[in-house]
């Protein structure tokens, strides 16, 4: 669901970790806020910069974690120290989806609002960075979504989203939110099995 950076020691471990399991197709991932703002700090490629950022990152954001995992201070260093992961964590999408028209799914980092209309969304969301205005994206950073569906969007298919964190997952037919954790010690991760909504908690 995204943010696979700036809460834990080892950033640069996990996204090595996800990159190899995405490029052996056994996981797909999404473009989280954290990701956002870190290609928006240091200009990943095909991403245009945002003056300011990444002294808010660092400082705000738990950028300054990522920094010292990959053992650099600054944000030419991080670029260099990145590599092609770089431009691998640019790439992600801000949307993904599957199932049937029976039983469908679209996960977003932050979930759907319920307007403008799915189909608008969808549009804006695979455009992902081509769309991308320079404001926060409300996709990537709303944690009032929490229960929101776009209003034309068939009823079979749920809307699937990490981002604001919870005491417990909220599982339905229609919606899944499974941050658990927001990133802290302490929390439990929570992942979640679809289409049975089965939880599994670590």
């Amino acid at each position: 669901m995204g943010d696979l950076i700036d809460r834990g020691p080892d950033s640069k471990g996990v996204v090595k970790r996800v990159r190899a399991l995405c490029e052996q197709g056994r996981a797909r991932c999404l473009l989280g806020n954290h990701e956002w703002a870190l290609c928006r700090s240091i200009s990943a490629p095909g991403v245009p910069p945002m003056p300011g950022l990444f002294e808010s990152w660092t400082e705000s954001w738990g950028g300054a974690a990522v920094l010292d995992s990959y053992g650099v201070g600054d944000a030419q260093g991080l670029r260099n120290a990145l590599g092609e992961d770089l431009a691998w964590i640019a790439s992600l999408p801000w949307v993904l989806n599957g199932g049937n028209a029976q039983q469908a799914w679209i996960a977003v980092h932050a979930g759907l609002g319920d307007k403008p209309s799915a189909a608008d969304q969808m549009v804006e969301l695979e455009q992902g960075w081509q769309h991308e205005q320079g404001d926060r994206p409300m996709a990537l950073f709303s944690k009032q979504w929490l229960h929101t569906r776009p209003e034309d969007l068939l009823p079979t298919t749920c809307v699937v989203s990490g981002h604001t964190p919870i005491p417990r997952p909220i599982v339905t037919t229609q919606r899944i939110l499974c941050d658990t954790s927001g990133g802290r010690p302490q929390r439990p991760l929570t992942g979640v099995i679809w289409p049975s909504g089965r939880i599994i908690q670590g």
